[in-house]
């Protein structure tokens, strides 16, 4: 017999024995499924960190005073924050980086146009640069100019959601806006850009300058971007900043530098950790769905006996007998394998227009892409328990005296 007809002959006993089939790929069909789906989410999420992140700069590096990684007792001298003066200091003293850009928060609790209000604008003063660093994209009008910065010019870029609330039937460029009691200018309106469900539609962007002379006072930054140089990997921008940081500050631990690329690392790390472990425990169902195989064999070899004697008795040899059963195991969790499968399949696709549907967690949904490389594993590992666990059975099977098996009722 070949290994075809053996494949057929198996099949043909799943079709006889419909239910007990079903009942015994099982196991096999839920441990594939649950493999598949978690490596389905798992992938859905990383791609959807991976994605978010390239939004604002998957090599952006943030600096941030923050007094708190210092040594207990350990005073700070004259240093109270990052100020104007850190950018040329950075610039001169770090040959890798590229953009290096301030950011100021302004305090505002509303944004006013005659009679209309925004309630909680977010205001934030940047440099020329800020715009190409965060990716952020003119719906209408222009950006500020280095011309426009250095003169403190009262001038600004809104979001979209602030120009539908004050100018709702008109054109924002040209109008003045009020912030906590200065008026200044709207050049234009930014498109709206939505990270980890947070939009850029109550915002409001400045000069940072004008930020520091009319709102903060003094030349305090609240943090610093920047990005390295197209041949510079990012933890060597990151190392050149801590270094001169470190320097400047007499090696008091009181900055903080992170890159947007190591901070998703880390969530694409945990969620690959957190999918692997789920992985393993819903594996645990391919060894069970393997016991059940080897029992349903051994119950097949009892009834099959006397088919067995006659093939052996028309000169069938051991290894054949092998074989077949072995085939027939290994179709069993084969089968189980591809029902789990398309189970898999259909509930990522459900998984994605649900949430599509919901818009979460963006308007995009949850891409949730059916991991052909893990669920072949996935199945490949199926048939090899259906190998391992159908092997005691064949060799049973084969080993049978013909006499004895023609002979048993």
């Amino acid at each position: 017999m070949s290994l075809i007809q053996s494949v057929l002959v198996a099949l043909d006993m799943l079709r006889l024995h419909k239910l007990r089939a079903f009942l015994t790929m099982f196991g096999v069909i839920i441990g594939v499924m649950a493999v598949t789906i978690t490596v389905m989410i798992s992938n859905g999420f990383q791609s959807y960190m991976t994605n978010q992140f390239s939004k604002i700069g998957a090599k952006t590096i943030t600096v941030v005073f923050d007094p708190g990684f210092r040594q207990r007792g350990q005073s700070m001298g004259k240093m109270d924050g990052l100020k104007t003066e850190d950018l040329k200091y950075l610039r001169d003293r770090c040959s890798s980086l590229d953009i290096i850009s301030p950011s100021v928060m302004v305090p505002a609790s509303k944004a006013t146009f005659t009679d209309k209000t925004l309630d909680q604008p977010r205001v934030y003063g940047g440099s020329v640069e800020s715009f190409r660093l965060n990716g952020t994209e003119l719906d209408t009008g222009r950006f500020y100019t280095e011309e426009e910065v250095n003169n403190r010019a009262n001038v600004c870029v809104i979001g979209i959601d602030v120009k539908e609330q004050l100018f709702p039937k008109s054109a924002a460029e040209g109008n003045l806006i009020t912030l906590a009691g200065i008026s200044i200018e709207v050049i234009g309106v930014a498109k709206k850009q939505t990270v980890f469900g947070q939009s850029n539609g109550k915002d409001v962007y400045l000069p940072y300058t004008s930020a520091q002379s009319k709102w903060v006072g003094g030349e305090k930054l609240n943090y610093i971007q920047a990005t390295p140089k197209d041949n510079v990997k990012p933890e060597t921008a990151m190392d050149d900043i801590w270094k001169a940081l470190m320097l400047k500050s007499g090696n008091k631990k009181v900055y903080r530098v992170d890159s947007a690329e190591s901070i998703l690392g880390v969530f694409n790390g945990l969620i690959a950790a957190a999918g692997s472990l789920l992985s393993a425990i819903a594996a645990l169902s391919l060894l069970v769905g393997g016991i059940g195989i080897m029992n349903i064999m051994l119950v097949s070899v009892t009834e099959r006996t006397k088919e067995i004697g006659l093939r052996k008795a028309l000169g069938a040899r051991r290894s054949l007998i092998l074989m077949q059963f072995i085939v027939e195991s290994a179709t069993l969790a084969l089968v189980g394998g591809l029902i789990g499968m398309g189970i898999a399949y259909g509930f990522g696709t459900v998984v994605t227009l649900l949430t599509m549907k919901m818009k979460w967690p963006n308007e995009a949904g949850l891409a949730t892409p059916f991991p052909l490389s893990a669920a072949v594993g996935a199945m490949g590992f199926s048939a090899f328990i259906g190998v391992i666990f159908g092997f005691y059975p064949a060799l049973s099977a084969s080993r049978l005296d013909p006499i004895v098996a023609l002979r048993r009722e």
